[in-house]
């Protein structure tokens, strides 16, 4: 242990210099996180797939990143049109049954999930155990698109067209759909069967789905998706290994 007469043979100049190197470090965690903040928060966040709705091309398990800036005009500074989301686009969406946080717990939520490695966050409510935050789904029709679902199968008339096309002539290679069939007794108008009206979209609604259809809820269920219900767009898979990829 130190003696309190060799605490204070510190010269005056060598205390300004560790209170000065103290002042930088906390500077430089300060900045550190304020950098991380933005960056898992609006350039890359990662994410853990959890369901099947998205098999064939996303597994429980796998690891994802997404972006909100690829969806999100005034976080990246630029005008443009309204949609910056194209028919194909995978995307992490808010489901329209998700009760929002209180806006405390949002803004608290970003360090909480720092300091636990993505593993903790808080919610407002006492919530089911399907009533997740996030769910991963595709964008099949975007505003002013004209959908039908029968099936499990999507067809599209695109704004200023006359003629339904299927998904699979307008989206060629895109994605790959598995469709799942319904029981031989479970007749067209029951609930689930895997049908929709047509419908139009407005401004700033687009209709999701999942590549594996009949599993997990989509726009086949609830409808057509507020834009403001997109949280983001994936653009990445980097676990597996095997699967390490642009999406």
């Amino acid at each position: 242990m130190y003696s309190s007469s060799s605490r204070k043979a510190i010269s005056y100049k060598d205390r300004k210099a560790i209170a000065s190197r103290r002042v930088r470090r906390i500077i430089s965690l300060l900045l550190f996180f304020t950098l991380y903040l933005f960056f898992s928060n609006f350039v890359s966040t990662p994410l853990k797939v959890v369901s099947t709705s998205m098999k064939p091309l996303l597994s429980p398990g796998d690891r994802i990143l997404y972006s909100r800036m690829l969806v999100d005009r005034q976080s990246r500074f630029i005008q443009g049109d309204e949609s910056e989301l194209s028919r194909g686009d995978l995307v992490i969406i808010s489901p329209p049954y998700f009760r929002e946080n209180q806006m405390i717990i949002d803004k608290i939520n970003p360090v909480i999930r720092f300091f636990t490695f993505q593993k903790i966050q808080f919610s407002s409510y006492s919530r089911y155990s399907w009533e997740t935050s996030y769910l991963i789904k595709r964008v099949v029709a975007i505003p002013g698109d004209t959908i039908r679902v029968t099936g499990h199968r999507a067809s599209l008339k695109v704004a200023g067209e006359k003629n339904f096309v299927s998904e699979d002539q307008l989206l060629k290679g895109i994605y790959r759909v598995n469709i799942n069939q319904n029981p031989d007794d479970w007749e067209s108008g029951y609930p689930l069967d895997g049908s929709t009206q047509e419908y139009k979209l407005g401004e700033k609604e687009f209709f999701v789905l999942g590549d594996n259809r009949g599993v997990g809820s989509d726009s086949s269920i609830w409808g057509p998706l507020p834009k403001e219900r997109i949280i983001g767009k994936v653009f990445f898979r980097y676990w597996p290994f095997s699967g390490f990829s642009f999406l």
